[in-house]
């Protein structure tokens, strides 16, 4: 196995550094010997014994070190010497005495040990600013002040507008720019100006990054991409010599595109940080707007920057000449998304019978990060299954992972927690399933998923991008399905904490209906803005702070009321479907439409 130069440096410096220590040592190696240690008033007694005896015996003192030798045994002991030892050795005739001067110490070996430490900490952290990665990049020492950008030439990356789906519109607006890069003349003849940047920003995963890259290769440039995170450091300065590194690069690359993503992280509103707004993030931010003013706008650099938060921008950054198009990539409508599925299902074996018109329906919300990784958890489920196809089932299994978590099939219920779940599920079904406003339902279950003990499947028929008053009446209701169903059958002391969530979310559309969108009693009132710490309605008076919690319950209590009138009349409904539950787990929508259909005309004739 090749060790690479970096390895090899470690291993050099490691043997020398051991090689040094085992030199220094050696002096102060002792080998092991059967040298007894004893007490200094034993070592008087042995001096004793022996002199009894007529035995030899000799003494080595050095410093306070005592050898005693008697015969072939030998001993030592630590005792000071002082005139009193002095005296008491000075009895026993038949003792030799002998002293040596006492061992110094290597100052080599001491300075040695003191500073291994030290060196060892030094020699890391020279190790890791030569070689650790800076803005991205791999740097040294001397280039801390570096961008570390990213730098893909043409013909590396063959990404283009056709591997890109679902933004049409934001790919129109970037069509211009490109045909710019491709032919520079055709809009300079014409007196024209070419924007210097273009603001990308939209929902996480929707293909703002995919979007900049198949720019880059359309046009045929280089694409120089970095983060607005690599330029933020603890140390003052650096990151506006790492903005000014990067459009050096940019200069001597032109033309070329330059990506900043997530710009948010240096370019946010600014006003307050810092000693007389000095921090490090504002000097990057000022360093990036002095930069973008600094080069014409015909230089053939194409400034490209992406948030998800672009209210957050400081608006020195956005305004005409610096990102002068701000260009939006939302999340894919249903055509979108279709395109979306098929690019991502090039590579995949797919089942011919395959409906993926049907799936982008099912798949309303889905930006096109979700929609590859759906793909690719039915490829998952597909290969552990040793399917030869990725078909529909796979696909509505990884849809449900996906949206709802893993089914813990392993979790362990009682009797009446199943059938409690159960009761609570049909109370969300059947208002689903019957509310004319309300999305269709799609299937119901009792099989645990994360931290839900049964779910509720709703999905739109079409992408919806506004809902009305009834509508959000309804969703509340579907909402409260799960409580009213458990105090019908177990009374208001036996309702669950499993209520919670539900409660929760029919709240705060309750209170958007009121505060933002006008539909509570109070009339069309915009609840105030919002303070720094998130909290709405800062600058409202406390009546009509009143008025507007008014209105919320208002609308809480005529949702309850409407949707318990229809639970109570279709009682025997809930039983049906409890019971479906608990033989089957889950029931789709389709299993319900014959049997709820015949006991609907039956309750008809009946009255």
């Amino acid at each position: 196995m090749a060790i690479s130069s970096k390895n090899k440096s470690l291993v050099i410096w490691f043997i020398v550094v051991l090689v040094a220590f085992l030199i220094l040592s050696i002096g102060a190696y002792q080998p092991p010997s059967s040298i007894e240690k004893v007490s200094y008033t034993r070592i008087l007694q042995i001096v004793s014994d022996a002199e009894a005896s007529n035995t030899g015996a000799s003494i080595v003192i050095q410093g306070n070190t005592w050898k005693l030798k008697v015969e072939d045994k030998t001993y030592t002991t630590i005792a000071p010497l002082t005139d009193k030892t002095i005296e008491v050795l000075s009895k026993h005739r038949g003792l030799e005495v002998r002293f040596k001067e006492p061992k110094k110490p290597s100052i080599w070996l001491n300075i040695f040990i003191t500073w291994l430490p030290f060196m060892i900490i030094f020699y890391f952290v020279y190790r890791f600013f030569k070689n650790s990665p800076k803005g991205g990049g791999g740097g040294k020492m001397d280039n801390f002040g570096k961008s570390g950008a990213t730098i893909i030439m043409p013909g590396v990356d063959n990404t283009k507008f056709d591997d890109v789906a679902g933004c049409d519109e934001a790919k129109e607006e970037l069509e211009d720019l490109v045909e710019f890069l491709r032919n520079p003349r055709k809009f300079t003849e014409m007196g024209s100006k070419l924007p210097k940047g273009a603001l990308l920003h939209g929902p996480p995963g929707t293909g703002k990054t995919l979007l900049a890259k198949a720019m880059a290769g359309e046009a045929g440039v280089p694409f120089i991409l970095t983060a607005g995170s690599d330029f933020v450091e603890m140390f003052v300065g650096i990151g506006a010599a790492r903005v000014r590194d990067l459009f050096d690069q940019a200069h001597s690359l032109a033309p070329c595109v330059v990506f900043i993503d997530e710009i948010d992280a240096i370019g946010k509103k600014r006003g307050g940080a810092g000693a007389g707004g000095s921090d490090e993030r504002e000097q990057t931010l000022n360093q990036m707007l002095v930069e973008m003013d600094g080069f014409e706008e015909n230089s053939g650099i194409i400034i490209l920057a992406a948030t998800n938060r672009v209210e957050t921008l400081d608006r020195a950054l956005t305004r005409p000449g610096r990102f002068d198009r701000k260009v939006s990539v939302g999340l894919p409508d249903a055509n979108g998304r279709q395109q979306i599925l098929k690019i991502h299902t090039r590579d995949v074996p797919i089942d011919m019978d395959l409906d993926l018109e049907t799936i982008a329906k099912t798949t309303a919300g889905f930006s096109g990060a979700d929609l590859a990784n759906l793909v690719n958890e039915a490829s998952i489920i597909a290969a552990l299954e040793q399917a030869p196809v990725v078909d529909d089932d796979h696909f509505e299994q990884a849809r449900d992972k996906v949206t709802m978590g893993k089914p813990r099939k392993s979790m362990k219920m009682t009797d009446e927690s199943r059938r409690a779940t159960a009761i609570h599920e049909a109370g969300h079904a059947l208002l689903a399933y019957y509310l004319e406003d309300a999305d269709p339902l799609h299937k119901v279950t009792i099989i645990p998923h994360g931290r839900a003990l049964g779910l509720t499947m709703q999905l739109p028929e079409d992408d919806k991008y506004s809902w009305n008053k009834k509508e959000n009446l309804a969703r509340i209701k579907v909402l409260l399905g799960g409580y009213i169903a458990e105090k019908m059958f177990y009374g208001i002391d036996g309702t669950s904490t499993g209520v919670s969530n539900d409660l929760m979310r029919a709240k705060q559309i309750a209170e958007t209906m009121v505060k933002d969108y006008g539909m509570g009693s109070v009339g069309p009132v915009y609840f105030g803005s919002t303070d720094t710490y998130g909290n709405r309605g800062a600058d409202t008076s406390d009546l009509a702070k009143e008025e507007f919690d008014d209105a919320v319950k208002e609308i809480m209590e005529q949702a309850l009321r409407e949707a318990e009138k229809l639970l109570k009349e279709k009682r025997e409904h809930i039983v049906i479907l409890t019971n479906m539950l608990l033989g089957q787990d889950t029931v789709l929508e389709s299993e319900l439409d014959g049997m709820f259909g015949i006991l609907d005309i039956y309750f008809e004739e009946d009255e």
